[in-house]
């Protein structure tokens, strides 16, 4: 099932990629750098389509923050972003089909984005949603599968702009491993800063927008003068 998720989803991104208006009028860049904090929430229970929404038996929910992320804007609605997350997984959780397995999980994802801004800005700004796809490596030293798994991600996410440079980010990646019950989801929801780039920045890299003329007034003024 998640291998019909991941061919299904590449062949959104590809669409996208080659559908983009590489030549618009007035490119609009919402921010340059962003940085989240984010409560995250592990799925591992071996069967993450069919009990996708089982928070009480399934879901590993960190009392604390524990996902960091940083996030680079380029351009046409594209970026780039690195995350780190520390996970529980509990023994009252039911962890690859089997109850009272408990370890820790460490993860590090590299990710491209497509966020959907520029398709409805500037009437709706305060919502952003976006696709991600990259790669990823989760390190679960006690669960009952193997240790070390590589992952390949797919996700979508929201975020919602409070204010000018803070809002709310909401993320649900799945991550398809490639060894017996490596796969699994991980949700997350949190706060998120962005830098703005300046007056006269458009994501357009330095391309003047304006032409001055220079050259001698053609018009004649009264009085001969």
């Amino acid at each position: 099932m998640l291998k019909g998720i991941l061919t299904i989803s590449c062949v959104f991104v590809f669409s996208i990629l080659y559908a983009q208006p590489w030549k618009t009028v007035k490119i609009f860049k919402p921010y340059k750098w962003m940085f989240g904090v984010s409560w995250s929430a592990i799925d591992d229970n071996g069967h993450p389509i069919e009990r996708m929404f089982d928070l009480g038996t399934s879901w590993n929910i960190a009392p604390f923050p524990s996902k960091l992320s940083v996030d680079r804007y380029f351009r046409y609605g594209w970026s780039a972003e690195v995350s780190a997350t520390y996970g529980i997984l509990k023994s009252n959780r039911i962890i690859n089909d089997t109850i009272g397995i408990r370890s820790d999980l460490y993860n590090i994802d590299i990710s491209g984005k497509y966020s959907l801004y520029n398709l409805y800005a500037p009437r709706h700004r305060w919502i952003d949603p976006y696709f991600t796809f990259g790669g990823g490596y989760t390190f679960r030293p006690s669960a009952n599968t193997a240790q070390h798994a590589p992952t390949v991600n797919l996700g979508f996410g929201l975020n919602f702009w409070i204010i000018k440079n803070l809002g709310i980010q909401l993320h649900s990646t799945g991550k398809i491993g490639f060894t017996k019950h490596a796969s699994y989801f991980q949700h997350s929801a949190g706060i998120v800063f962005r830098t703005i780039p300046g007056k006269h920045s458009n994501g357009n890299f330095g391309v003047r927008k304006n032409k001055w003329v220079h050259g001698k007034n053609k018009f004649k003024q009264k009085g001969g003068h």
